[in-house]
């Protein structure tokens, strides 16, 4: 029962000891892109100020993996709908999954 304690950063109780992690266990993904992506991104957290670029590029791989958990892993294509704060002129943008078209 103790060796659970590694699970995300839930706390967990073994007789006279309580684990506590103090961050979430992680690992570390690497991802290449071009230059002009990176400098997309680099002018959004400017911006905006009150994020990084890690943390945007974390919270996007997060919602695109619980979406696809919620979907039953069977998804064929998955829609990015970015809205400006006017909420006019919003853009999609549509990944496709299937095998057959790529």
């Amino acid at each position: 029962m103790f060796s659970d304690a590694l699970d995300e950063d839930r706390v967990f109780y073994s007789g006279n000891f309580i684990v506590i992690p103090i961050k979430p266990r992680k690992r570390m993904v690497s991802l290449r892109v071009s230059e002009d992506v990176l400098a997309t991104i680099e002018k959004f957290v400017i911006k905006h100020g009150a994020c990084s670029r890690t943390l945007v590029l974390t919270k996007l791989i997060e919602a695109f993996a619980e979406g696809i958990r919620r979907s039953g892993y069977c998804v064929s294509s998955v829609k990015l709908e970015f809205v400006r704060k006017n909420g006019e002129n919003s853009v999609s943008i549509v990944l496709n999954f299937n095998s057959s078209e790529k």
